[in-house]
């Protein structure tokens, strides 16, 4: 109910904004789950084809409707779907971003490696970084 009346208390952009993000990171979950990942980010379009210069405060609109669309997902997003999601939402208002895809070594669990997927659009981080993830890939 506590969020029910949250939602009624959101302005209408961001409640569509909402509802694009819970599609959006449904298609991204499924796309990641049945596509390679090469052929998903082959549909992302390079951020250099992407003209618009957004203000700071509609990337955190985007940013928070991403957060809000994940508590409401079926299942749990992780850190890519998440960050493809903003990624689609993004590059559909034709907005330029960078997603980073990076490695931790993880010396509490028998030096097991940990991924993570974070995305930033002029210099706003639209998903987190996290601590101590070196890059080693963005698209």
């Amino acid at each position: 109910m506590k969020l029910l009346k949250k939602f009624f208390k959101l302005s209408k952009e961001q409640k569509l904004l909402f509802f694009e993000a819970l599609v959006l990171s449904w298609y991204s979950k499924i796309l990641l789950k049945i596509l390679p990942y090469k052929k998903c980010t082959g549909l992302l379009i390079p951020s250099e084809k992407l003209k618009v210069r957004p203000d700071s405060l509609f990337l955190i609109k985007i940013r928070n409707a991403a957060l809000r669309a994940n508590k409401f997902a079926v299942w749990k997003n992780v850190c890519l779907v998440k960050s493809f999601t903003a990624r689609f939402m993004l590059q559909r208002r034709g907005i330029a971003s960078v997603m980073y895809l990076g490695l931790q070594i993880d010396k509490e669990s028998e030096k097991k490696l940990k991924a993570h997927a974070w995305l930033i659009s002029e210099n706003i981080t639209i998903t987190p970084k996290g601590f101590a993830f070196k890059e080693i890939y963005s698209v």
